[in-house]
């Protein structure tokens, strides 16, 4: 029996969120410091019914509610009724994805099958499987706003679409950053069909236009304190400069063909060949403008690479869907129509081997925190609500969230008044080089804990702190050591 279009894009869906549920719930833990943060967030604002306006324990205490939205936070506090909602709505909005980008397809290509294929490709990008999976991301919310927003833009003429435009140009910017990747999109999109004379209706110029200054007048309204603060600084996020080559490091081009998958990079290349500049598709052209606005944010290092390949990689999967139906078309117009349900099998193999494979081993390798939140929980129940706790970076935000104690370093650099130094501190006490240095650098933040547990050791490739010894350090835990001089 022939299976329906529906039917199967329900069963690639429900596959999608399988996978993601399955390595989920394989581990208590998060499988990044970040969604600690977030978590941390979320739960502030279900007991407080308000957003944080100042964080005391990143940094020492810090203001927060002027400098990052937190309406994604809000969202997400609203499914706190459901059992385990911060594991499950993350993977349903991540895998939702793969019905927004089957809608965007069928508008490019008007043929089912290359769209249920493109949506099986975008089922499993390696890169986002790593960035998502069993994580409290941002990405999850931000990645299917922005694809409904091109999907709106393919369909203004429809006062649905030109209304769900509006509201989410709107909210966009209050979620996050990424909606200045969303309008420089659109500056080259009206550039690219301007060089490519092809025709914008003057009601789709005034609402790209409209669009444009909405978000960029709030994104302005979000982070004027720190403009004043940071100036064009607060591109690059106040990341320290011993760190900034890790975040915005140069592309490496077989990891990232490994990280998008093959398979979209050649047929979106051919995809942008044909539909830019043989047939000159509004869509293609749409999304061309994406990955030029994508490349030139990433050259600049305005995006860091983990996220910049993320978009990149779908922006390519959404312009295969033309590259497939092209493949249809051309065997229709021959002699070898009768293999088209090879080609379909064959593509189908090749995306399992080129992605499929690759996200299962992206998500089987993802970090859990189990011990650490253990350690974490111990120190919440045993040491001084005042304390401030030393850990590294990597691990900063999980111990506000689990041990609510203050910590000296964590991710937010942007919120940071010092984030350089206390970097090089942290480094100094974990190295083990100086007892005398590392004593000044814990007496600087009124540190008198030090947390050192196997990643640390295996970061700092060290066994145990060279300077420790009973006169000024007593082990109070297996991972954890007091200063008492």
């Amino acid at each position: 029996m022939k299976l329906k279009n529906n039917t199967i894009l329900i069963i690639i869906l429900l596959l999608t969120l399988a996978f993601r549920l399955y390595f989920t719930f394989s581990t208590q833990s998060f499988s990044s410091d970040e969604s600690y943060y977030h978590s941390r967030l979320i739960n502030h604002i279900i007991e407080n019914k308000l957003p944080m306006f100042y964080d005391k324990l990143s940094y020492g205490g810090h203001e927060i509610f002027y400098f990052y939205p937190q309406l994604f936070h809000v969202l997400l506090a609203l499914f706190s009724f459901i059992p385990l909602y911060l594991k499950i709505i993350p993977a349903l909005m991540a895998s939702s994805i793969v019905v927004i980008i089957y809608l965007i397809a069928k508008k490019i290509t008007n043929d089912n099958t290359s769209s249920l294929l493109t949506a099986f490709l975008a089922a499993f990008i390696p890169i986002e499987i790593r960035d998502s999976v069993n994580q409290i991301s941002i990405y999850s919310f931000v990645i299917p706003i922005i694809l409904i927003l091109y999907l709106c833009l393919m369909n203004l003429e429809n006062k649905k679409y030109f209304n769900l435009f509006l509201i989410l140009s709107f909210l966009l910017p209050f979620i996050h950053a990424s909606s200045f990747l969303f309008i420089f999109s659109l500056i080259f999109y009206l550039i690219l069909s301007n060089t490519e004379s092809l025709f914008i209706s003057k009601y789709k110029k005034e609402t790209i236009i409209f669009s444009f200054f909405l978000i960029l007048l709030i994104n302005f309204l979000l982070y004027r304190n720190l403009f004043l603060q940071y100036g064009f600084n607060i591109i690059w996020q106040n990341i320290p400069d011993s760190l900034f080559n890790v975040y915005f490091k140069n592309l490496n081009i077989l990891e990232g063909i490994y990280l998008i998958s093959a398979l979209p990079i050649i047929l979106g290349s051919l995809g942008i060949f044909f539909g830019l500049f043989r047939e000159k598709n509004d869509s293609i052209i749409l999304l061309t403008a994406a990955i030029l606005a994508t490349s030139l944010l990433l050259s600049l290092r305005i995006l860091n690479i983990q996220t910049g390949v993320l978009f990149l990689g779908i922006f390519l999967i959404l312009i295969s869907s033309l590259t497939i139906s092209k493949i249809y078309a051309y065997l229709s117009l021959t002699k070898f129509s009768y293999l088209k349900k090879y080609v379909t099998l064959f593509i189908v193999l090749l995306i399992i081997i080129l992605s499929v494979i690759p996200s299962y081993l992206e998500a089987s390798s993802l970090k859990n925190y189990d011990s650490q939140i253990k350690s974490f929980q111990w120190i919440k129940d045993n040491i001084e609500e005042d304390a401030t706790i030393l850990v590294p970076l990597e691990l900063g935000n999980t111990l506000t969230a689990i041990a609510e104690r203050k910590n000296i370093i964590d991710s937010n650099f942007l919120l940071s008044r010092n984030a350089e130094e206390r970097f090089e501190d942290v480094n100094v006490v974990y190295s083990g080089i100086s007892k005398i240095k590392a004593l000044e650098a814990l007496r600087k933040y009124n540190s008198k804990y030090i947390f050192i547990d196997k990643y640390v050791k295996d970061k700092y490739n060290i066994t145990k702190l060279r300077y420790l010894d009973e006169k000024c350090f007593e082990e109070i835990k297996n991972d954890v050591y007091k200063v008492i001089c």
